[in-house]
């Protein structure tokens, strides 16, 4: 049997979601759960990526020798009633929500120790530019973010800078296996060149753990995870385990 490639093949197999859905109400968990197996794995061949995560390559012509990573950034609402907040480097707006201590110092370890240079570039870590950060920022008073990489990119002698904000990072609410509210995590992450502070990659994570038959496409983060509710450490590691797929390789070194 052959299937409509693309659109058509994930509109049928979506339509079979349904049925199965209908299903489950009126039997066990245990019977039905091929059927959801097979049908998640055949769904995440149609998906372009995993839910949740997006990754953007801006400019095919990547080659940098020595990339600074700068401390990520926390992004709060300012006003309790309005969740919506803007990325200081590309303005689009993301859902916010409040969290404690000092998350994003989390994704930025899951970031940079996942990154794998393999000689193509020198990467310079967070706690070599901070002091450069504080500085630059300190004397320019007025100027843009992007501006401000672009000095501190200057001043750390890279070609290209790395910077994170994080935006929502809200711990669930119950245990492994049963949850009155589920973790959320979002956030960006840019590559930006120091020459011209465009940036040239993206990668955004923002989601909140459905369960498996809320959403048949969390089949495989749904059993990465082992089978239960994450936290929000474990979501941000799976975010940037995801968007680090698609960081660019180095070219013309």
């Amino acid at each position: 049997m052959t299937f409509p490639v693309e659109s058509g093949c994930c509109k049928i197999l979506q339509s079979g979601v349904i049925r199965i859905k209908t299903v489950i109400s009126s039997f066990s968990f245990f019977r039905v759960f091929p059927a959801v197996a097979l049908c998640g794995v055949l769904l995440a061949g149609c998906a372009s990526h995993t839910p949740g995560g997006a990754i953007t390559l801006l400019d095919k012509n990547v080659h940098f020798k020595r990339i600074a990573i700068v401390p990520f950034q926390a992004i709060g609402a300012e006003d309790s009633a309005n969740r919506i907040v803007r990325c200081p480097l590309s303005g689009a707006t993301f859902r916010a929500c409040g969290f404690s201590g000092n998350p994003e110092e989390t994704i930025e370890d899951y970031f940079f120790n996942g990154l794998n240079p393999s000689g193509a570039y020198i990467l310079i870590p967070p706690r070599e530019m901070r002091g450069i950060v504080r500085r630059v920022t300190a004397g320019s008073l007025g100027a843009s973010p992007v501006d401000i990489l672009k000095k501190v990119g200057e001043e750390a002698g890279a070609d290209g800078i790395i910077a994170g904000h994080l935006f929502c990072y809200r711990e669930r609410k119950g245990f492994d296996y049963s949850v009155e509210a589920p973790a959320s995590v979002t956030f960006c992450i840019h590559l930006i060149r120091v020459e011209d502070g465009v940036s040239v990659w993206k990668g955004v994570f923002d989601k909140t753990q459905s369960s498996l038959f809320e959403n048949i496409l969390e089949i495989l983060p749904f059993l990465r995870g082992g089978g239960k509710w994450m936290t929000a450490e474990e979501l941000a590691r799976e975010g940037v385990r995801e968007i680090l797929k698609g960081f660019p390789a180095m070219k013309g070194h």
